[in-house]
């Protein structure tokens, strides 16, 4: 690359924070927000971009940006915070560690960082070696965990040492997820333990291809005398009894944990009404661009405002107050 080439592409580089940076158009509101999902890859990127989409098309002077999403939920809701970013996709479990200064979030102040809409459903899955059928029977067992320090590790030693299972009295392999699907599908580990959203062929499929679902590895479920002490001592989750259909285990017991979509307090609340509105206006066209939304359970306007344990924007409230969805029960106004 010759030097005129080279400080193009520096100043390019340079430049783009300073685009996506809110701007005021002259009604105090911001002329530009922008929305972090995940890797460029995943359904969360896809899921802002979508929603940036059509927000912009039906919000004249507003352009919202979906943007890449490094650290998934915890580095988005630090983006937040930070206000690198207006919104983006989060764990609850997540968020009420920020707002309780707990683990990663112990240094900073999330406050600022309210719910703007649940959607989705995430479960907490481990395929294992056949043979284990509950969670309390990994113990002495190598489980691969996910990336020390990256969240997924947390989340499990969160979940099962609610049923016995810690590092004390189990191998925990501080391994990504695409690793560790690779050393289970390769017979080098025992088991996984990593969130999944349903019937995700896109993770589990290249296992379940390598080794056959019911004869070598299988779904384990959590313990069903265990489950009612760890749910009271863990409001965040809930017992997941959908199953996965597309692999043929609709009876499957699992944790589960609900996504959604935070938004920071500084957006007017009178323009994350109107976001809102779009939205579920546009609703049936979200869907057919983001189709896992639909299925049972998933996402919807009168689900949207199901998270209990967290604040939500207040533009948010409003708009679920006048559709009649609003609870009551959390929230700020």
């Amino acid at each position: 690359m010759d030097r005129r080439r080279f400080i193009a592409a520096v100043s390019s580089c340079a430049v783009l924070p300073v685009l996506l940076r809110p701007r005021s158009d002259g009604t105090g509101h911001p002329s530009v927000i922008t929305l972090a999902g995940a890797g460029p890859e995943g359904r969360w990127f896809q899921e802002t971009s979508v929603l940036g989409k059509i927000l912009t098309r039906e919000i004249p002077g507003l352009s919202v940006i979906g943007v890449l999403g490094k650290g998934i939920s915890a580095g988005n809701i630090k983006r937040i915070a930070a206000r690198n970013v207006d919104g983006g996709r989060f764990y609850v479990f997540d968020l009420e560690s920020a707002h309780a200064n707990r683990e990663q979030f112990a240094v900073g102040d999330y406050r600022d960082v309210l719910v703007w809409m649940k959607l989705g459903t995430n479960l907490f899955r481990v395929v294992a070696e056949k043979g284990i059928d509950r969670f309390s029977e990994l113990r002495g067992r190598t489980v691969a965990v996910g990336v020390k320090g990256g969240g997924d590790d947390l989340l499990a030693a969160r979940i099962l040492g609610g049923y016995g299972v810690n590092a004390s009295n189990t191998k925990f392999q501080y391994i990504g997820r695409s690793d560790g699907q690779s050393a289970l599908a390769n017979g080098q580990i025992d088991a996984i333990g990593f969130a999944y959203t349903r019937n995700n062929q896109g993770h589990l499929g290249p296992i379940f291809a390598a080794r056959r679902l019911g004869e070598d590895v299988d779904f384990v479920s959590p313990d069903d005398e265990r489950n009612e002490a760890f749910l009271a001592s863990n409001p965040s989750f809930f017992l997941d009894t959908s199953g996965e259909p597309v692999f043929g285990r609709p009876d499957l017991k699992g944790i589960g944990y609900y996504q959604g979509m935070a938004i920071h307090r500084a957006v007017p609340a009178d323009l994350v009404h109107r976001m809102t509105q779009v939205v579920f206006e546009r609703w049936d066209e979200v869907v057919a661009n983001l189709p896992w939304w639909g299925e049972p359970g998933e996402a919807s306007l009168e689900s949207a405002p199901a998270i209990t344990t967290l604040p939500y924007h207040p533009g948010a409230v409003r708009y679920y107050t006048e559709r009649g969805v609003w609870s009551g029960t959390t929230g700020e106004r």
